[in-house]
């Protein structure tokens, strides 16, 4: 090697060191002195804004600056209010993201236009802190005992917005196993719902994931005056063999009903997913899922976990989006009946007094 080629080499090679310094003071810069805003997008104390509130407290030192994650609550129809503003609305820079129903991910893939106002392929995916199967609970004085009780007698159920889990699911079961479910929605939140259980408004709910069972309703499940009646989606785990629960799939009356609940319960892989705007900056989403991962990972943030009752099951972004894209390559024919067996039908209506 010549000196001229040796010390092109060496200015090269310095040019890039800089610009790595260049580059990693930039991204400090950036968050240090900023608040993150981590919208909710459900009332206080419920499933999701017990995991929203645990990420905000760790997020912050694992991202580059070291910024303040300030959690603010966005409920409102089946969560979509929270995540339309992330996508139509808020800053694309990093300084705001969101929890989000899987639900709100997933309508979009099933073509249900109206009820989603952005295209979910575009949101910036984060990660999700969990995936979790769904359970229907009950007071025990209701009048089903099983399942299969459910095809013949009636449950009332409550539930919050029209697209959400608690909705989705005992809508799904009536139309492709014939359950006589009659839904209550209006609900703010998985909060009110299980209150709304508890003062015996409602005989219970479904489209809930253990995670949820933790201060009133786990103190009611050890009374046994709340039990869980069936696991909706057909994984085999400790919960359905320890406590013999029933799968909703396993009523499923032919293989293509099989393969809907399937593809509607695919949701659950990643229940407690988190978000950014569409087109923030690249270096921004690569520290955000660096960030989320490292959260995650963090013993501080599990030990809290621990305290607060809830599971963990973290999934990258980059798994959160291949998951996302994988719905848009399910069949039109498939997709059309899905969106038909979750018309809600007589059995579903509004609470007194919530608005539409």
């Amino acid at each position: 090697m010549n000196a001229s080629s040796s010390r092109l080499r060496t200015l090269s090679i310095a040019a890039t060191l800089a610009a790595s310094v260049a580059g990693a003071a930039h991204a400090q810069d950036f968050y240090k002195g900023k608040n993150v805003t981590m919208l909710v997008p459900s009332s206080a104390a419920g499933g999701y804004d017990t995991y929203a509130r645990l990420l905000a407290r760790h997020l912050g030192k694992h991202l580059p600056g070291r910024p303040d994650v300030i959690p603010q609550n966005m409920p409102g129809a089946g969560g979509k209010v929270a995540i339309s503003y992330l996508a139509n609305a808020a800053p694309k820079d990093g300084t705001v993201l969101s929890g989000a129903y899987p639900q709100s991910l997933t309508e979009g893939a099933l073509g249900q236009r109206e009820l989603v106002k952005f295209d979910t392929r575009a949101l910036t995916y984060i990660g999700s802190m969990n995936g979790e199967p769904y359970y229907c609970f009950a007071r025990s004085d209701a009048p089903v005992q099983t399942i299969e009780d459910i095809k013949t007698k009636e449950l009332i159920v409550g539930a919050t917005g029209q697209g959400s889990s608690t909705t989705i699911s005992p809508t799904l079961l009536n139309n492709l196993i014939g359950t006589k479910f009659r839904v209550i929605t209006g609900y703010p939140g998985s909060t009110e719902v299980v209150l709304a259980v508890l003062k015996n408004e409602v005989h219970g709910w479904c489209g809930m994931g253990w995670s949820a069972i933790q201060g009133a309703i786990a103190a009611e499940m050890k009374k046994g005056a709340i039990r869980i009646l069936f696991q909706e989606n057909g994984d085999t785990n400790e919960r359905v063999e320890t406590m013999k629960l029933a799968r909703a799939t396993d009523l499923a009356r032919n293989d293509d009903d099989r393969k809907i609940m399937d593809l509607i319960y695919s949701q659950q892989l990643y229940g407690r997913p988190f978000l950014a705007p569409p087109r923030i900056p690249a270096e921004r989403t690569k520290e955000l899922r660096a960030g989320f991962n490292a959260a995650l990972a963090d013993p501080a943030l599990i030990a809290d976990a621990k305290k607060l009752n809830i599971e963990l099951r973290p999934m990258t972004g980059e798994q959160l989006q291949a998951k996302i894209e994988d719905l848009y390559t399910t069949s039109d024919a498939l997709l059309a009946r899905a969106r038909a067996a979750l018309e809600p039908g007589k059995a579903t209506q509004a609470m007194p007094g919530s608005k539409p």
